[in-house]
């Protein structure tokens, strides 16, 4: 059994730009947050913060465009395919701000030149971004914009592979993008869920979330080429518990993890690792602990990524899993040194040094903000 195969990737984040400087720092020390100052009425509001590699904050109009055309560049370059195929890829983008980070630079730059300025009024809709991509790169696909939270762009991805496998596409561009922006930023600090010494999922120490900058871009396609990775299997579930947490119960996580084995086809005993979603919030963390439990007899080993790249939000499902598939294809499981290297109290511990991996079938669990949550199968074997 066999989705859609991964032939092409790209990636920016605070670890470095291009898919080799993100995958060697991934075998370094965890990024130290750094604080951004965000003005609430006469207050400086400090926000932790892991910004792009060398992007700072400023050109704040133009910044989020260079960062996508990066990543795209280079996922296309990546996949090796024609001006022919490249003309007839769908798009699909996944994003949680799309482009208001853009809206807010010109709204205040309005209102510093005394215009008659309205917030979030510069793009028409939440397409204009996907839009404007597909006319720079000549698509002459569909594309798609998702915004579902933090799984959007892992929804994005199981968009992409459906339109593979039915035949509506040859191959399809998937996008994930999320950068700096006032509006999450204030919306985060007022919900009391900001950790300024880093992210430390199922960690007794956990406290919250460091916002990530992310953009990744990946070329899927039903033609194996030379990828190692495929996507195996599927699933997604909404949870109506609460607005910022799913069922700490686990029942939802449970649920959405058994229905994406069985999309793919395998038992629980045969996930040779999890990549968890490990916010690192003390709900989030406890109900991803009970759901796991609930699955699997004994958990196999887990990972998370966020301690090094920051909560990337809509743009976290394809900027982890860009992540995982590059330390796995140096066979490393990842590490997340001094982040849970005891049992806590949610019984998990996680690896302090990377672990040799061999190939086999994962499990990427993505839980958005709202109650939309996500699992990802992938597999770099055929078993």
């Amino acid at each position: 059994m066999s989705g859609s195969y991964f032939l092409g990737a790209g990636i920016h984040t605070c670890l470095g730009r291009g898919l080799g400087a993100n995958i060697d720092a991934m075998f370094g020390p965890l990024p130290a947050p750094q604080v951004t100052h965000v003005r609430l009425g006469e207050a400086l509001e400090p926000t932790p913060t892991l910004l792009l590699s060398g992007a700072p904050l400023v050109d704040i109009e133009q910044r989020l465009w260079r960062a996508i055309v990066g990543v795209i560049e280079e996922a296309l370059d990546n996949a090796k395919l024609s001006e022919a195929e490249r003309r007839e890829t769908v798009l699909l983008m996944g994003t949680s701000s799309v482009d208001i980070p853009a809206s807010e630079a010109i709204y205040q730059r309005e209102l510093r030149d005394g215009l008659d300025a309205h917030p979030l009024t510069a793009n028409s809709s939440i397409g204009e971004l996907a839009d404007r991509v597909r006319r720079r790169f000549g698509f002459r696909g569909a594309d798609y914009t998702i915004s579902t939270a933090c799984t959007a762009s892992a929804n994005a991805l199981v968009y992409a592979d459906a339109l593979v496998q039915a035949g509506a596409a040859k191959h399809a561009l998937v996008v994930g993008v999320e950068l700096f922006n006032i509006i999450t930023a204030l919306g985060f600090q007022g919900l009391g869920l900001l950790a300024p010494d880093g992210m430390r999922p199922f960690d007794k120490a956990r406290g919250g979330i460091v916002l990530g900058e992310g953009c990744s871009a990946l070329v899927v396609g039903a033609k194996r080429g030379g990828a190692h990775f495929h996507l195996r299997g599927s699933a997604n579930l909404c949870d109506i518990f609460g607005m910022s947490t799913a069922n700490p119960d686990g029942s939802t996580v449970s649920g959405v993890i058994k229905m994406a084995l069985d999309s793919a086809g395998v038992a629980p005993e045969q996930i040779a690792g999890i990549k968890t979603h490990g916010t690192a919030s003390l709900l989030n963390d406890e109900a991803e602990a009970a759901g796991m439990r609930q699955v699997f007899d004994a958990l196999p080993p887990l990972c998370a990524l966020k301690p090094f790249i920051g909560h990337t939000f809509g743009a976290c499902g394809l900027n982890e899993l860009v992540l995982f598939m590059g330390v796995a294809d140096r066979g490393c499981f990842p590490a997340t040194p001094g982040v849970c290297a005891e049992p806590s109290d949610l019984e998990i511990a996680l690896p302090q040094t990377p672990q040799p991996l061999a190939p086999g079938v994962f499990l990427l669990n993505y839980f958005g903000f709202g109650g939309n949550n996500t699992s990802l199968v992938v597999a770099n074997a055929e078993t």
